[in-house]
């Protein structure tokens, strides 16, 4: 079942087109993977999607429904929920109030608490640290902060970009294994992410983006076996 649509958007800011034409659509169960050099368009996608951009022209539908006008908030309530880049926690607010903004506009006591439950299991140090403040905890910490928030809205589709940025080794391969577990639990996930490497080895499906425009498409193990995409992203000539 196709979850997530996009067919012919457009992005500008002002007069600088920044997505072109761009049309591609994420099924049910999968990741997905966007890949690209700085400036390609990723984050501008991810901001589209998630409803903080207006495309200035083509559609975007979400479980058949077209959103394309549809604000952010409400499009989290609908089911899509995002890790930004750059993590965007709320530093002067702990650990568990951070998750508990992600968790707005619910109601449903049961499904809170088991979704709270599902993010302590997959983040331990979370749990370890719910009267922590956000900002002094360490960047992969805040990063399974960013994501545990994003988890408490119980996604159908999880938009994460950049989560391996500026973290340590031990730290980026830990995350991706956690990506990797989260959709094994059912949630689709929508990944942008520089370390082409690790995002085309997790990927179902994948799609290069260059200036605004999508280049090349395939599984992430056709464009990892690519010799373009390995010089290109992956550093192997």
């Amino acid at each position: 079942m196709t979850l997530l649509e996009l067919k012919n958007v457009n992005v500008f800011y002002g007069r600088i087109q920044a997505i072109r034409d761009m049309s591609f659509s994420v099924e049910e169960g999968e990741i997905v993977s966007l890949i690209g050099a700085n400036g390609a368009g990723k984050t501008t996608t991810m901001r589209t999607i998630s409803g903080l951009l207006n495309p200035g022209s083509g559609s975007i539908t979400f479980q058949g429904e077209e959103i394309t006008k549809v604000k952010a908030h409400s499009r989290v309530i609908r089911g899509i929920s995002q890790a930004p880049e750059g993590r965007g926690i709320f530093p002067g607010m702990t650990v568990m109030e951070n998750l508990d903004m992600g968790a707005f506009g619910r109601s449903d006591k049961s499904g809170l608490a088991a979704d709270l439950e599902r993010v302590f299991d997959l983040f331990p140090r979370l749990k370890e640290r719910q009267k922590q403040f956000g900002g002094t905890m360490s960047g992969g910490e805040q990063q399974m902060l960013a994501i545990g928030r994003a988890l408490m809205s119980s996604p159908k589709l999880l938009l994460l970009d950049e989560p391996s940025m500026g973290l340590a080794p031990q730290f980026i391969r830990q995350i991706f294994n956690i990506i990797t577990e989260i959709n094994k639990q059912g949630t689709t996930i929508l990944l942008v992410e520089q370390n082409a490497n690790q995002a085309l080895a997790r990927a179902h499906r994948a799609f290069v983006l260059e200036t605004g425009e999508i280049t090349q498409s395939g599984t992430g193990k056709e464009l990892l076996a690519n010799p373009a995409i390995k010089e290109a992203y992956l550093g192997v000539a």
